[in-house]
């Protein structure tokens, strides 16, 4: 079965054979790393290397960008029968494993039998610990008792962090290989895969014997063996060996990697003398990324040969400090140790080739996008698809579906839309997309536009005496950027059609090429700024307006408007920044990147092809004649799934912000597809008067588009937002730290009061030595009505009261 490896964060895991473990302990490159790593203590160069993954290989999924893999997640864990064991903090490595003897008649002082089962001993990259690598005996339990085991052979104490399957192991050199049985890259134990493996897929990887892990602590008390990193987490005292422990993580970076860098960037390690100033230190600046939270820095807060009481006493001393938000010296600490697995994710150009790739992949089963795509490159083809699944969407206005929140309620397709590229990087193309699909839409306004400039020609030329034309009632749907509020609310509120003996309010739309224009000309105020507008149009919410003026319709209306804009970065930035960013419109908005040209020329086209266009414009016509409500319920069931799968992994990194723009993606995901499977399904449609209705069933090559669609909105919406996202809530817990006060003294002894007690409890929990005091606070606590007398008894030959609460102090 052998094992596997990762070369970093963003590529999946491959198998590893005899050949390919020489060829990565011997390159130059990686021992290059390991040397500086040495050196300077950077963990960044340490991060940087390939890592094995001895205990577990993984099967094939999908990543958050779409990408398929056998990638490193806990769901997709297959045990190979290895155990990895952590021996950190050795200053003579080779020294101590010269003391167990292996490959030797003798074995030092370990049982022939536990020397038989290790295959692999290496020094670890920072020169400073020992890798085991040895085989499990199911007899003895899962993983991390196998490890308790073998550590009280060895006489060390076990790293509780390597309990997870898929934990990696960052390469060695060639030479810092101390032991290798060849037998390490066939290896296979089927039973003991059999036995764990479901459970380790589940998240049950604790100790489940309490005798190895307690023997495997005494053993350490009394001075054997080196310390593992799990002793700077971990009180000699503390029985947390038997217990579930899930490695806590902060935006994704174990707190371990956190304090690590911390020491790295405050002069080391502390040694005896300064370490309860350090670590004070230490705990002050943590306390902001852990919600101020005892209990938590207690978890993580290293020892470092202190006792329990006296952490607990610089923790307690920390959390009085009045809250100051992210130090200075922890943000550089994060800004050094984010999550590698954000700093190495495919680069945004590399996506944009892989999804049009994946989108020619579809040419044949959805043929419409052929034509969409025509003269574009490949790395366009995402643009492209955005772009004309918002005009269809909006030509399918007639047209609802029911989703799995709130199922009740039919939803419509609703789209906001930005393609965001450098200038002249090819954005033109959107413009051909418009006039060639939403040419029946310009077609019926240019009805309603006649009508209205006609109507205006009129009362140019009415006397004052004259009787004035009726202002006609028409429907104008597309509209530019340059729209006052009242006009387009008027116009939208006009646009109301019956549909199944329904009436059914129109989607408006705008189409401007310069994001930036659209910007400058809406500054003009409350009479033409959409902001408001935008916000309430993806979920069609109400709106409404009573002015005083003629001019102005006073009516309560849902917003119905899609809107598709190209621009620049600079233009994005200017409609979404730090500042406004809680407003919710990133979440609301499709933004695509166009990517730079790079100094290539577009192809040169020397034929028109006039049957794609007229393709084009055909189904336009087609979807703008659709209704009723569509049948995708397997889509959005699937929908749900998908989601609750990046819910998972959001969780996982305990991350508010990717939370936070995952939640309205499978929206996205719909409503861009929507149109392209009604066209896949077209023979089930039939003609209703002078629509288009009919039911289909969707199937796996209609969910693959919207996987594709789903997968590209969330990796974008990360990519444009998730900065933005993490400093919004990191912002908040500011805020939320600096409006937090201390409880005082009298609601903490309100609190530490037993439900029923006299007049010795009241002065031991409020600290008061004088029993008259005691008794003059009693009576305030009575009047306001927090205790109530239940009951007297007679202590040598005095009466004394008892009391009991019946409120809660706020």
């Amino acid at each position: 079965m052998g094992f596997c490896y990762q070369k970093n964060f963003s590529n999946p895991t491959l198998p590893v054979d005899e050949a390919q473990f020489w060829a990565l302990v011997k390159a130059e490159k990686w021992n290059e790393n390991i040397d500086k790593y040495r050196e300077t203590g950077d963990a960044a160069l340490k991060r940087k290397l390939p890592a094995f993954i001895f205990q577990a290989t993984f099967d094939e999924t999908t990543s958050k960008a779409g990408k398929a893999g056998a990638w490193r997640k806990q769901s997709a864990t297959q045990l190979t029968g290895l155990v990895v064991m952590d021996v950190d903090h050795v200053e003579k490595p080779r020294e101590v494993f010269d003391q167990w003897g292996l490959g030797t008649d003798e074995h030092g002082f370990i049982n022939k039998d536990a020397a038989g089962r290790i295959l692999l001993v290496y020094i670890t990259p920072s020169g400073k610990g020992l890798k085991v690598v040895f085989k499990a005996d199911v007899a003895v339990g899962n993983l991390i008792d196998n490890q308790h085991a073998m550590a009280k052979v060895l006489g060390v104490e076990v790293d509780e962090s390597c309990k997870d399957a898929s934990r990696m192991s960052f390469i060695c050199k060639e030479s810092d290989i101390l032991y290798l049985n060849k037998e390490l890259f066939t290896y296979e134990n089927k039973e003991f895969a059999e036995r764990y493996t479901a459970l380790y897929r589940d998240g049950h990887s604790q100790a489940t014997r309490e005798d190895l892990a307690t023997t495997g602590r005494a053993g350490r008390d009394k001075g054997q063996g080196p310390v593992t990193s799990c002793d700077r987490y971990q009180s000699p005292v503390t029985p947390s060996l038997v217990t579930p422990v899930t490695e806590k993580s902060f935006k994704g970076v174990a707190y371990s990697d956190i304090i690590d860098e911390w020491w790295r960037q405050n002069g080391g390690v502390p040694q005896e003398g300064e370490r309860n100033v350090k670590l004070y230190q230490l705990a002050v600046s943590l306390r902001a990324i852990c919600d101020n939270n005892r209990q938590l820095l207690m978890e993580i807060m290293p020892r470092l040969g202190l006792s329990e009481e006296e952490v607990r006493s610089i923790v307690e001393s920390a959390c009085k400090e009045t809250p100051k938000g992210l130090s200075k010296a922890m943000r550089s600490v994060l800004e050094e140790n984010k999550n590698p697995s954000e700093q190495s994710e495919h680069d945004i150009d590399q996506w944009l080739w892989d999804w049009g790739e994946q989108i020619e992949g579809l040419f044949d089963d959805f043929p419409i996008l052929r034509d969409i795509c025509k003269g574009l490159k490949r790395n366009q083809y995402a643009s492209a698809l955005f772009v004309s699944g918002g005009f269809m969407m909006t030509l399918m206005t007639r047209c609802r579906y029911s989703f799995y929140h709130r199922p009740e309620e039919l939803r419509r397709l609703n789209c906001e839309v930005m393609v965001i590229g450098d200038p002249a990087s090819g954005k033109s193309f959107a413009t051909r997309l418009y006039k060639l699909l939403i040419a029946p839409i310009i077609a019926a306004d240019r009805i309603g536009k006649d009508a209205i400039n006609a109507y205006r020609e009129q009362m140019k030329t009415k006397g004052a005496n004259k009787e004035k034309p009726k202002k006609p009632k028409v429907v104008v749907r597309v509209h530019p950027a340059r729209t006052s509020n009242a006009q387009f609310i008027q116009d939208m509120v006009n646009a109301v059609e019956e549909v199944d003996g329904e009436p059914m309010q129109l989607h408006m739309l705008t189409f401007d090429t310069e994001l930036d224009n659209t910007l400058s000309i809406q500054k003009g105020g409350s009479w033409i700024d959409k902001q408001s507008l935008e916000l309430k149009a993806f979920h069609n919410e109400e709106d409404g307006q009573a002015y005083s003026n003629m001019d102005s319709v006073i009516e309560n209306f849902c917003v119905t408007w899609n809107f598709i804009y190209t621009g620049t970065p600079l233009a994005l930035k200017a409609k979404i920044n730090e500042r406004n960013f809680g407003s919710g419109l990133a979440t609301r908005l499709t933004c695509i990147p166009l990517p730079p040209t790079n100094f290539e020329m577009m192809t040169r086209e020397s034929v028109v092809d006039r049957e794609s266009d007229h393709r084009l414009k055909e189904w336009g016509e087609k979807l703008d004649r659709m209704k009723g409500v569509l049948s995708v319920e397997k889509i959005v069931d699937e929908l749900y799934d998908w989601t609750a799968r990046r819910m998972a992994d959001a969780k996982e990194n305990n991350s508010k912000a990717e939370e936070m723009l995952l939640k309205r993606c499978a929206y996205h995901g719909l409503n861009f597809a929507a149109p392209f499977i009604v066209m896949r399904h077209w023979e089930q449609m039939h003609q209703d008067g002078a629509y288009y209705c009919g039911e289909f069933e969707t199937d796996e090559v209609d969910w693959k588009l919207a996987e594709l669609i789903v997968n590209i909105q969330y990796a974008c919406q990360r990519h444009f937002f998730l900065a933005m996202a993490e400093k919004y809530f990191d912002d908040q817990q500011r805020d939320v730290l600096t409006t937090t006060h201390r409880r005082q003294k009298t609601y903490d002894g309100f609190n530490r009061l037993p439900e029923e007690f006299a007049v010795d409890d009241v002065m031991t929990c409020f600290a008061i030595s004088n029993p008259t005091v005691a008794r003059v606070k009693i009576s305030r606590l009575m009047k306001d009505h927090l205790i109530e007398k239940t009951d007297e008894f007679v202590d040598n030959g005095t009466t004394k009261a008892i009391y009991r609460k019946v409120g809660a102090m706020c």
